[in-house]
């Protein structure tokens, strides 16, 4: 790989990364949360009764950003955290009714936003765009969560 192909792989995924937050901020103004919120919020949606692990390895964040998330949800009235009878340590996280709205709206923006990002490409460019993102993530992801274990000694 030359060495100016990273800075121009940066510089698309930041752009690609900065203009999607603000579009989605933007979609959501009038719901109390963004974009840091909303993968969560349509989580729930899909998978009722989820467990912070769970979607702390779905999302791949540490639990510090998750707990500070499902703080926001839960003061915002998004979720509700309902402990497991057979384990006490174990809490289910569910939407309530005033998420509903919410959790309709991402769904409509994800719809808007693809459109937009996928017009003028065929089924087979997204395709491999999709995987090259979900390679590249993967490749990084191994990367960063062994130094972060490294670091805590694990």
């Amino acid at each position: 790989m030359q060495e100016r192909d990273f800075p121009e792989i940066g510089r698309w995924v930041s752009i690609f990364d900065r203009l999607m937050k603000m579009y989605y901020d933007r979609g959501l103004s009038g719901y109390e949360i963004g974009w840091g919120q909303q993968f969560y919020v349509e989580y729930l949606r899909e998978h009722p009764g989820a467990t912070s692990q769970e979607m702390a390895e779905r999302f791949r964040v540490d639990k510090a950003t998750l707990t500070k998330i499902i703080k926001k949800l839960t003061e915002v009235g998004y979720i509700r955290v309902s402990g497991d009878e057979q384990d006490r340590r174990v809490k289910h996280l569910y939407l309530t009714d005033k998420a509903v709205p919410a959790a309709r709206r991402i769904r409509q923006i994800h719809q808007d936003f693809y459109e937009t990002v996928s017009q003028g490409m065929a089924p087979e460019e997204l395709e491999a765009v999709e995987q090259a993102l979900r390679h590249m993530s993967d490749n990084i992801n191994q990367k960063v969560w062994h130094r972060m274990e490294v670091h805590h000694g694990k």
